[in-house]
Order: structure tokens, then sequence, then C-alpha cells
């Protein structure tokens, strides 16, 4: 017996060395490992004492909704609380796009409802039956206005909200308002007491996001309540890094391995480029100058253009700037831009000289320069338009750009507005022209006298009739109803008088000679036409006053060249 089981324990062992004999060596290889993501995302933890609901809702998040970038805010410290609810925490998370964000949204207030009985609400949540609706309403009033202006490019009409905010508490909306007493008391009102905790989920696509910055401003309100609790109790933090130190604990960013990464190559960056061993000054060659325009060649004094260099000179600056550390100053830098855009060359690529003002931009952004504002704006668009190789793709940026100072709300003074109206002139893009020239009663100001001289001579210069009668027939009235009133000093009132006759080329001759002998061949009604044309009205208007002004001394008499 013992010799059969002997013999039955050692058959199998046979069987698996013959087994393994006969696997080819080529075959004798481990299976493959699949090796570990370097960029995992990590989740948010946990707070304390929070609700039991908060983990599977982050992995719902992260998961199911495919909400990017989860950070969490633990706001319960705040003193007093939010707005939004006490003993707050809050969620951020970015969506792929706007569909996304309402799909999965609506998807997680459904989730809440049905697994764990809780009823949220969710701000500007847009379901499929209302996005309907407000479709409908906008195809049937752009019908009756009889064109389809009601539906505005780029904007979103109320549809588009890029933001949800889905928000409930674990107390549930059962409390009941008591009476409430103090310390020694004493009552001191009504009121629900405050218990539970409110949790709110931001979600929003990514321009959002970046737009709001909602996760700085709640850390600096939660910093400044850490403080000011520290202060009451007679106490306060050893030194900031204790205070960084207590908000890293109660504020979790989104931290990744690519993001990380990011940054260090960002900081590695900037530390090469400010490093320096022989700084080289920018000579003084982009010092701008006017441009000749046989087209406008009136308007010319107002449009800047950098003097004629090579633009490899310009791009040799920039390429110093970035490599060898040239130092640069907010001057030069809008000169560099000017040069980049506008200096002629050979070869006229535009896509050329836009990534080089891109990454003159980019340099000077990461040195800590200021670049975002109403002055660069104006230079970027003024170089584009008085580029020489203006075309689709600089028409594009411009576009972009103007998008841009739309909404940031730029707000131009008078000689910005000026300069921004020549620019256009000279490419003639006159919706644009008198965009520009409506800019100062936007913002509750006064148009200057350099204003309506440079509307009228840029129309005068056109010689179109219909331009001309157009622009003065609400031009002139704003000029003559404006307060404080616009003085005819000579460049006004000789643009004015040239604008009128192109307008009107027999007002001239009739108010010099108002009794010609061609007038008295014709009838008395035909006079009397003659006499009440619109133009010869306004020119009379403008002599009186013009007289005035001269009996009073303030303005010297007008050049010999208009009476010729």
């Amino acid at each position: 017996m013992a010799e059969v089981l002997t013999t039955l324990e050692v058959v199998p062992e046979t069987n698996d060395k013959a087994e393994s004999d006969d696997v080819p060596w080529f075959l004798e290889v481990e299976p493959p490992r699949h090796p570990e993501s370097q960029h995992k995302v990590e989740l948010p933890k946990v707070p304390e004492d929070a609700p039991e609901v908060i983990g599977p809702m982050i992995k719902y998040i992260f998961e199911d909704m495919g909400l990017d970038d989860i950070s969490l805010l633990d706001l319960r410290d705040l003193d007093s609380p939010a707005a939004l609810g006490p003993n707050l925490i809050m969620l951020f998370g970015t969506a792929r796009s706007e569909r996304h964000l309402h799909i999965s949204s609506g998807r997680f207030v459904r989730w809440l409802r049905r697994n764990h009985d809780i009823s949220a609400r969710a701000d500007g949540l847009i379901g499929p039956g209302e996005l309907r609706t407000k479709l409908r309403r906008l195809r049937k009033k752009a019908k009756l206005l009889g064109t389809n202006t009601a539906i505005i490019p780029g904007g979103d009409n109320g549809i588009s909200t890029g933001w949800v905010c889905v928000n409930f508490s674990s107390s549930g909306n059962n409390a009941n308002e008591a009476a409430s007493f103090d310390d020694s008391g004493r009552f001191s009102g009504f009121g629900a007491p405050q218990t539970g905790t409110t949790v709110v989920i931001q979600c929003m696509t990514e321009a959002r996001r970046g737009e709001l910055g909602l996760e700085t401003l709640w850390q600096n309100i939660l910093k400044k309540s850490l403080q000011e609790n520290k202060k009451v109790r007679g106490e306060k933090f050893a030194d900031t890094d204790e205070l960084n130190k207590v908000l890293a604990s109660k504020i979790q960013l989104p931290t990744s391995g690519s993001a990380l990464q990011w940054q260090a190559m960002q900081k590695a960056s900037q530390q090469y480029r400010s490093y320096s061993t022989s700084a080289r000054r920018l000579s003084p060659s982009l010092e701008p100058e006017q441009p000749a325009s046989d087209s406008l060649n009136g308007m010319s004094e107002d449009a800047e253009e950098p003097a004629i260099i090579d633009l490899a000179q310009v791009r040799k600056h920039i390429q110093d700037i970035q490599l060898v550390g040239t130092p640069i100053t907010q001057e030069t830098l809008h000169n560099l831009i000017k040069g980049a855009m506008m200096t002629p060359s050979s070869n006229d690529a535009a896509t050329d000289r836009l990534a080089l003002v891109d990454q003159l931009l980019l340099t000077a952004e990461e040195r800590g320069m200021e670049i975002w504002n109403d002055e660069m704006f104006l230079t970027l668009v003024e170089a584009g338009l008085l580029s020489p190789c203006y075309g689709p793709e600089i028409q594009r940026a411009q576009e972009n750009l103007e998008y841009l100072m739309k909404q940031k709300g730029c707000q131009f003074d008078g000689d910005q507005i000026l300069r921004l109206m020549s620019a256009y002139a000279y490419r003639q893009d006159w919706d644009r022209f008198w965009d520009a020239f409506r800019m100062p009663p936007r913002f509750k100001m006064a148009r200057e006298s350099k204003h309506y001289e440079l509307a009228y001579r840029a129309m005068a210069l056109t010689s179109d009739r219909k331009m001309c009668i157009a622009a003065l027939r609400w031009v002139y009235p704003e000029m003559m109803s404006q307060d404080p009133p616009v003085m005819l000093v000579n460049p006004l009132y000789e643009s004015l008088k040239v604008c009128l006759m192109v307008a009107d080329p027999g007002a001239l001759t009739l108010f010099h000679n108002p009794r010609s002998t061609k007038t008295n061949r014709l009838k008395p009604m035909q006079r009397r036409r003659l006499q009440n044309r619109e133009f010869l009205k306004v020119m009379k208007e403008v002599e009186s006053i013009r007289a005035e002004l001269m009996r009073a001394g303030l303005v010297q008499p007008e050049s010999a060249a208009l009476h010729q």
C-alpha cells in the first residue's frame, strides 16, 4: 500500500518535468509586465468628520462624471460661515466641454437622489427640455426681426454657462426655527440652528475655471479667517510657514506628475532666460516715425510706423533677449512689436511675424512684465493693421485681440482712440473706425476736437459723397450738442468745410454768391429750394459760429487756401 502511494506521488512530478522539457527555449519567457502610469492622478483625501457621502462622491465625480483636476476645500473653519451654508466643503472639477458639463451634472444630481436619497440643487444646469425651449425662442425672435442678428456670433445668448454649481446639505431642509437665548439666559431672537454640513460641487469648463479663479478667492478668505480667529483668541501664528501648513491641510489642489514636470520646466526656463554673462543694450534703431501713404496722405501724422530697418535685425534683437538675457523695458517691448510687424521685408510671411511677436510676449511674461494692458492691446492691433503683409492670418489675430479687448473692457484715452481710428482708416475699415469713434461716450467721456477733425478729414479723403453725407448727418449734430462745446479751431474748421464740399459741391458757390446770374434765372420755388439745401444751411451755421469766435479773438483767421 505504501508503494502504491509513493508511486502516485511521484507521477505528477515526472509529468510536469516532461511538459517543461517539451516547451521550446524561445517560449520560456515571463509574461509582460505593464509599467505603472507615471502620471497617476491623486484624488483628494476625505477630511475628518466629513459626511460619509464625500468618499463615494469623489470617486463618482472622477470615474463616472469624468471631471479632471479635482480639488477639495475644507471651509468648515470659516467664521462667520459662508453665504452658501454652514460647515462648507467645496469641490472643484473641470469638464471637457459645455455639453459634457450639463450631461454629467444632470446625471450626478440623479445619482445623489437614487443612491443616497439626497435632493441636490444644480444652479446653472440646462436640461434638454430647457435647451430646446431657448433655441426655439431664439429662432422665433430672429424670424420676427427678419434676420438672424438675434444670435450673436461668439456669444452665449443665455444658452451656454460654463459653470454648474451643485449643492446640498447633510442636515436636509427640515430644520425648524426656534427661539434662541444667549449665555446669560436672555432671549436673543429666532432662527434655525446651523447644523450639518453644506457640500458644494463647482463643475466648470476649463476656460471658465481659469477666468473666475474661485479656488484662489476661497483660499484667501480662509487664510484671513484663520488669522482673525487666532487674533480673537489672543494668539497668532509663529510664522508664515505655520499658516501655510494649516492651509495645506484644509485645501487640496490638484497635483499630477505632468503638472509638476511642466512647472519644473517653466522654472528652469525662467532661470535660463534671466541668466546673462554679457548683457547687450538695444540700439535706438526702433524709434517710431510717420509712414507715408498715398491713399491717406493726411492720415499719416496720426498713425505710427517703425523706422525702415531690416527684419533680420529685429529678429536678432529678440533672440538676444531670449537667449543672452538682454534687458528689456516696456517702451522697448512696444517698439520691438512694431518693428516685427511693420518693418518691410522681401519675405512678407505673416505667420513668421506673428510667431516672432508671440515669442517676444512669452519672454516678457516670463520676466514678470505687464503685457495685457490697454497700451499693449492697442500696439498689437495698430501694428497688425499697418503691417505690409496684412492678410487673413493677421486679420484673424486682429479679431481675437478685439474680442479680448471687449472682454477686458479696455478704456482708451483720447490719444489712444486717435491712433486706433487712424489705423482703421489706413485699412479703410469704416465699421471699426466708427466703433472706435463711439468709444468716449461709452465711458461717459467727451470727445476732443481732434477726434471730430480726423473723422471729417478721413471722410473727405475718400471723395465718396454718400459716405460724407451719412457721416455729417449724425457726427455734426453730436458735435454741436456736446457738453463741453467743441470750438471750431482751424484744423477742425478746415476739415469740416472740405467734408461739406465733398457732400455738396455746389454749397460753397451758393454761399459766396447767393445772387449769381444763374440763380436769378430760376423760378422762385427753385431759388427757395436752393437756399434750403441741407448742407448749405450747415455751412451757413458753421460760418456764423466761426465769425463769432473770430470777433471774440478765440481763433485765428482761416487760411487763404480755402478762399481760392
